[in-house]
């Protein structure tokens, strides 16, 4: 495969996982729902499928709603991006927000987590917005963004930190 069409293809998952993150938006609205959570992995590289994401993933919406988030499945799959899931939630997103934000610090593994809310309307709902903490890197302890834009990391570091946060969110 090409890098081309290995980009192409990347980017027709992210087009096909966004047209479904629509059409719940639009569920939401016709049912006067509070949000829409999308349930991913938030990980690097190529290989967005690694061992023990789709387990945390799980944990992750359990998590949610143990906090009293009632979670209504619109979309389950797995992708080139790796395994997902959306979600609608009665609650406002405003309100979810914070409660994604601490699993996502929290939650063994929940570093790898990408737990994004969104309004009926489709808007994501920002930790900035809310005055949240940014979410650190996988290796260091600064914002990831920091580390992503000065590359402060291989690609191999990054791997191996998300191996170790996997490994927590598997142990019982």
């Amino acid at each position: 495969m090409s890098c081309a069409r290995s980009r192409n293809d990347y980017l027709a998952a992210r087009d096909a996982r966004h047209a479904q993150i629509l059409a719940a938006c639009g569920q939401a609205r016709a049912t006067r729902g509070g949000a829409v959570v999308v349930a991913s992995g938030n990980v690097p590289g190529p290989d967005k499928n690694r061992p023990g994401l789709e387990s945390l993933v799980q944990r992750g919406l359990a998590a949610l709603e143990a906090a009293g988030v009632h979670l209504t499945l619109a979309v389950a799959g797995t992708d080139l991006l790796g395994p997902y899931r959306i979600l609608l939630a009665a609650e406002p997103a405003a309100a979810i927000k914070p409660l994604a934000v601490a699993l996502e610090r929290d939650l063994p593994g929940g570093r790898v987590l990408d737990l994004d809310i969104l309004t009926p309307n489709g808007d994501p709902v920002d930790r900035g917005s809310l005055g949240l903490e940014l979410r650190c890197c996988y290796v260091c302890d600064r914002p990831a963004r920091e580390c992503l834009l000065l590359a402060r990391h291989t690609l191999q570091e990054l791997l191996a930190a998300v191996d170790v946060h996997l490994a927590l969110a598997a142990a019982p």
